[in-house]
Order: structure tokens, then C-alpha cells, then sequence
């Protein structure tokens, strides 16, 4: 049996890739079409990639038909995931047949970089699809020739017609509320507007909380993040940041104890004396140590400001101070001083905003004869002292 395999995102699958597979399949003569959805990318943030779940389906219902079969090894398998372990894991399932790998023109003129690139080619003839105003014939077989090596039986070319639009344009027209109806098949549509996909890129994120959060926290977080961004648009820091930071900064609030000091623990934070009799503070480190350790999150300004958000710090960066001010400052909030707050945080800056919420924190605390963080005292210390070289230079 000849098989072709076809890998990809397919985030979402369109009627380009149908047309590319329908072209290879006539050309190359094949039995079935393998499609494989790569799977989620580990230890990366990719906040626009469907659920492999819904790109399993997506695919089912774009590729419809005997002639296909949607394949999950990939998905499966987890971790990083290379062409030569897809095809020798599939070697396995189909000892006898023939195999021809699915790709488009600019991944063959790569060809040569790929992971054991020499290997792949052992097992399976490439199949490129190429559009009349992309790259010749002529140039591709003169590729496969002097750089790979393969004799020009060993290439199958199909000339499709143009496909302009790409999964990141659609998933962008999706986001605008733009017609797909052209770029989609009816079932991948429906599927997309059903399950909210797309919509914005923080969907998954918002599904992640109403998982961890009671009612009450999850309206928290929401509105941290609008005054989040509202505030680093006043203040020139990044907007997507300051609002993601906001959205998640409460992610492990409501976790229970134990599982605060297992990602801690796993995370490499020693408790202090003053952190291990305030349990209050945990929810933030253990949320710096959740986004790092589970959900891939890299970016340092974001997890400091998850960390530091209760507390605040001495050195805080200014998107920091902006979730920081935020967490005070959010719509829900109707604590005695949060006008006042407001006011600050909108008119006097994020420095005169955390000085006041600091010495707020600070009465609070010592009425009730609760400890206070070395943070939040080296924070204000330092927020004093700035003060004063400010005033000094007036």
C-alpha cells in the first residue's frame, strides 16, 4: 500500500491543506493519507494553539472520507517530536508498505537541516507541493539532485493553485470577526464558533482559571487584568504582558496547602520563618512556580510580577509595580481607602500609589499584630528614599 504522511499544526486545518493533500494524492498515486497533528509544543508558550483535542476533530471533519485517516502518534507520543521517530514509530504499524512524507516547497529547500534528515529519506519518498509563482520544478529536482542526492524519481512535484491565506490568518480574521466561510470547511467553521476558538488568546487561560478559582476570585482576576493594562497604557509598560500577569496572578489561590508547598518545593523556594507563619503570602510564590514549572511560562518580568504582587519588593520593575497597583485597585475592591488608591494610581504615579497602599497594608497589619514581609519594609524603605533624593534635587 503507498501511504502518504502529512504533518503538521493544522491549527486550524483550511482548505489549502485539503487541496495540497487532494494534489499529492492523485500525483503520487497513494492509497490513504496519513494525517498527524503535532503535538502541543512542551515548555513553550503558545497561547494560540487549539487544544490538541479540538485539532483531532478539526482535522477528522476537514479531511473527510476513506482515502484519510487522522493519526494522534504524534500527540501521543509527547515531548519533542521529530519526522524519523513519526515515521519509525509508523514503520512499525505498516512493516510492508510504501511511504511518501507531505511537504511544501520551502520545507524541502530546507530539507537537508532536518534532524537526521538522511535517515527520513531511507524510509519514505518526498512529495512537495509547489505553487506556479513560488518555486520552479526546475528548482526543486536541481535541490533534491546536488543537495540531497535523490535521483528525480525519487521527488514527486505537484503544482497546486495559490492559497493565500495561512492558519495564523485565519486564526487573525477569526479574532476580527472576518468571514472564514472561503478559507474553512463548513464542519471546521461550526467547530471553531462552538468551542470559542480563536477568539482572543487568552481563552485558554480564562477556561484554566474557572478551573482553579472560585466564583468570587476568578471576577478578581478578570478585573486585575483590565486595570492592569489600563495602567500600563498610562505608564508605557507592555499592555499584553501587564494583562496576562493581571489575568494569572491569582492562579494558585484557592489551591489548598498542600499543593501551594509541593510546586514551592518543586519551584526551589525556602519558606522563611515570616513566609511559613503567613500562609496568606504562598498563593504568589506558588503561582510564580505553577506558571514556570506546569504551564511553560519564560518570560521573568511576568513571573516576578506574579510572585510579587502581595508583597511588593525593593527593585520592582514597572511592570511589576503595575500588577502590584492593580491587585489594589481592581473593579470588585471596596475597601475603605480604594478611591483614594484609584486616584493616586491614576494622577501621581505607581510610586506614590504603592507607598500608600504599603503604609495601608502596614496599619492593617499591625492592628491585627499580624507579621510583616522584609519585602514590603525594603520596598517602602526604598520608595522613602527615592522620595527624598527627589525632593533633595527640587
Amino acid at each position: 500500500m503507498r501511504i502518504g504522511i502529512y504533518g503538521g499544526s493544522f491549527n486550524p486545518p483550511h482548505k489549502g491543506h485539503i487541496r495540497l493533500a487532494e494534489a499529492i494524492f492523485c500525483d503520487a498515486q497513494l492509497d490513504k493519507i496519513l494525517i498527524i497533528p503535532a503535538g502541543t509544543p512542551p515548555h513553550k508558550e503558545s497561547p494560540d494553539l487549539a487544544e490538541d483535542s479540538a485539532r483531532l476533530a478539526m482535522c477528522a471533519m476537514a479531511f473527510g472520507g476513506e482515502k484519510y485517516e487522522i493519526s494522534d502518534v504524534e500527540i501521543k507520543r509527547g515531548g519533542k517530536s521529530y519526522t524519523v521517530d513519526t515515521v519509525a514509530e509508523l514503520r512499525k504499524t505498516y512493516p510492508e508498505d510504501e511511504f511518501f512524507l507531505i511537504i511544501g516547497s520551502d520545507m524541502l529547500l530546507s530539507f537537508d537541516k532536518w534532524y537526521r534528515y538522511e535517515d527520513i529519506l531511507k524510509e519514505v519518498t518526498l512529495c512537495v507541493a509547489t505553487r506556479e509563482d513560488e518555486i520552479s520544478r526546475e528548482s526543486l529536482f536541481s535541490f533534491a539532485h546536488n543537495v540531497l542526492g535523490l535521483a528525480d524519481n525519487e521527488l514527486i512535484v505537484s503544482e497546486i493553485s495559490a492559497f493565500e491565506c495561512s492558519s495564523t490568518d485565519i486564526r487573525d480574521k477569526i479574532k476580527a470577526g472576518e468571514n472564514t466561510e472561503e478559507l474553512l470547511s463548513d464542519g471546521v467553521r461550526a467547530f471553531i464558533a462552538e468551542k470559542g476558538l480563536y477568539t482572543d488568546r487568552y481563552t485558554h487561560w480564562r477556561k484554566l482559571l474557572r478551573l482553579r478559582l472560585l466564583e468570587k476570585r476568578y471576577i478578581h482576576s478578570l478585573n486585575v487584568a483590565d486595570s492592569a493594562r489600563h495602567l500600563a497604557k498610562l505608564y508605557g509598560a507592555d499592555e499584553e504582558k501587564a494583562y496576562f500577569a493581571g489575568l494569572v496572578h491569582d492562579i494558585m489561590k484557592n489551591a489548598d496547602e498542600e499543593e501551594q508547598l509541593q510546586i514551592m518545593k518543586k519551584g526551589g523556594i525556602i519558606l522563611s520563618c515570616t513566609e511559613k507563619a503567613n500562609k496568606k503570602l504562598w498563593h504568589a510564590m506558588a503561582g510564580e512556580c505553577y506558571l514556570r514549572l506546569e504551564k511553560g511560562i519564560t518570560d521573568g518580568e511576568i513571573l516576578n510580577a506574579v510572585r510579587y504582587h502581595t508583597t511588593g519588593r525593593a527593585g520592582m520593575s514597572l511592570l511589576e509595580k503595575v500588577v502590584y497597583i492593580a491587585d489594589y485597585i481592581s473593579a470588585e475592591r471596596d475597601y475603605d481607602d480604594v478611591d483614594v488608591m484609584r486616584e493616586l494610581s491614576m494622577n501621581n504615579g505607581l510610586d506614590e500609589a504603592a507607598l500608600y497602599a504599603l503604609k495601608f497594608s502596614f496599619r492593617s497589619l499591625s492592628k491585627k499584630e499580624k507579621l510583616i514581609h522584609t519585602d514590603s519594609v525594603e520596598y517602602y524603605n526604598e520608595l522613602i528614599i527615592e522620595r527624598g533624593e527627589k525632593y533633595d534635587r527640587a
